[in-house]
């Protein structure tokens, strides 16, 4: 499906003229309300009303992209209490299958590290996996204890990185072993001396050795030991919404229990993707003469998406009139989602929602065909002046304001935008979830022609259709 613009549409009411009705039954008399989704409201924070189960089931608002339900009325502002945000901070970056073979080989250095650190602390000592997910970089790093031990764990071959995060509980239980104690006999936090830190290096150079083993089972270059901090991140930094996958250990050492956790970011994992599952996948570094460079260049080459909620074609006239407080009706439906874009051709619609503190969009359908938006002629910023002057200097010109109605322009909504790489847009199925690049409190911004004009709030209208509530131009 593509969405289409229809010429002729209809002007856009004064909203000074609508009162707010006293109820919802539809009763005669009442006057339409439009029911506006402001970026930044109480429902738009946080994880506060949001539904569990599959979010693309249910309706959202309160973030600048939201999707009410088909029975709501018009207002002059106020946000209805109905409307709920979609959350989709859960990311879906790492398949089944590559969380699969990624926790089969976690459990296998559970196994292997165990018997090293056995032999090494002269006790018995018990690895396992105890909880494993994927979440944004932030919200991993949110649920480690705030004074464990950070180690950077580093790819050097592919410049990529992961975060190792021992509690401190452990790490004292390991060094009294080493120095000839019992583990029993460790406190759960102490001052760590210039020998302890010698001794923790050790211990975690051995740890990282045997994930090395593990993570070169499935294809993964070399892992060594980065930065070691204490109530740090050593260095390790990912984008705030990057999808991560958390593995949460569990270790008994001579009966004393304890944790560490491993970050793995999706941008150390997707170089090896393919050999993850299974593939060959691409060599880490190849020769440019060979005769796919070319296609993993393509690859990994950035394409802009956008996330378009609708568009109407208008006369000039009737776009420079847009001014604070108008309403722009839209010529899509808030039912249907919102159109995805990747450099102007159609990927398919989706539900709209937040990632954390960003925007994101759920896709719940793609194109089979290569669609391109709609466009018109270009309408500069220098010809958007020329336009407003001349609209100003024929008001009283019935002449000139019949020129004006005569050039039809097309206008725009969009949620935000991002770049990914070609090969993740042409990868994109029903389920994957998009992080735009705006913040969910953001302004919803207008566009006319490729030029952005005006900004505003994301509203519903009484007929089911989007529209935004201009809030200033630009």
């Amino acid at each position: 499906m593509s969405p289409k613009s229809r010429a002729g549409a209809s002007k856009d009411e004064p909203q000074s003229s609508k009162k707010a009705s006293s109820g919802a039954d539809g009763s005669a008399g009442a006057k339409k309300r439009a029911s506006t989704a402001k970026p930044g409201g109480t429902a738009g924070k946080g994880r506060t009303g949001v539904p569990k189960g599959d979010p693309g089931d249910t309706h959202t608002g309160q973030t600048g992209a939201p999707t009410l339900p088909s029975n709501a009325t018009e207002s002059s502002g106020q946000a209805d209490g109905r409307i709920r945000t979609l959350d989709f901070s859960q990311p879906t970056k790492f398949t089944t299958e590559i969380r699969r073979r990624i926790s089969g080989a976690i459990e296998q250095f559970c196994e292997a590290l165990s018997a090293r650190l056995t032999n090494e602390l002269a006790v018995e000592v018990e690895l396992s996996v105890a909880e494993v997910g994927q979440h944004t970089w932030a919200a991993a790093k949110a649920r480690l204890a705030a004074d464990a031990v950070a180690v950077a764990v580093e790819a050097k071959a592919i410049e990529r990185q992961m975060l190792l995060s021992v509690e401190q509980p452990l790490l004292l239980q390991a060094l009294e072993c080493l120095l000839g104690g019992q583990a029993a006999q460790a406190p759960s936090e102490r001052h760590l001396t210039d020998i302890d830190w010698v001794l923790a290096r050790g211990l975690f150079d051995g740890v990282i050795a045997e994930l090395s083993t593990a993570w070169g089972d499935l294809g993964g270059p070399q892992l060594t030991r980065g930065e070691v901090d204490l109530e740090a991140d050593a260095g390790v930094f990912a984008p705030v919404g990057e999808p991560t996958f958390a593995v949460t250990l569990s270790s008994r050492i001579d009966g004393q229990s304890a944790t560490m956790s491993l970050l793995i970011p999706w941008a150390a994992v997707e170089p090896v993707a393919e050999s993850i599952r299974g593939g060959a996948g691409p060599p880490l570094a190849g020769d440019i003469r060979d005769p796919d460079a070319l296609r993993r260049g393509l690859a990994r080459a950035q394409v802009l998406l956008r996330a378009e909620v609708g568009s109407a074609q208008m006369p000039i006239e009737r776009m420079l009139g847009l001014v604070p407080g108008t309403l722009a009706k839209l010529q899509s439906r808030a039912d249907e989602g919102v159109w995805l874009f990747a450099e102007g051709v159609l990927l398919g619609r989706g539900k709209p929602g937040r990632s954390g503190t960003r925007r994101a969009i759920k896709l719940h359908s793609t194109s089979d065909t290569p669609t391109h938006a709609d466009t018109y002629a270009k309408l500069g910023r220098a010809e958007l002046e020329r336009a407003r002057a001349h609209v100003d200097g024929t008001s009283e010109s019935a002449e000139g304001r019949a020129i004006l109605r005569s050039i039809f322009v097309r206008v725009w909504a969009e949620l935000g935008r991002t770049h990914i790489p070609l090969k993740d847009a042409v990868e994109l199925a029903p389920g994957a979830i998009v992080e735009l690049d705006q913040a969910a409190e953001a302004p919803v911004e207008l566009f006319v022609n490729g030029l952005c004009f005006a900004n505003g709030t994301l509203v519903v209208t009484s007929d089911g259709g989007w529209g935004v509530q201009v809030s200033e131009l630009v």
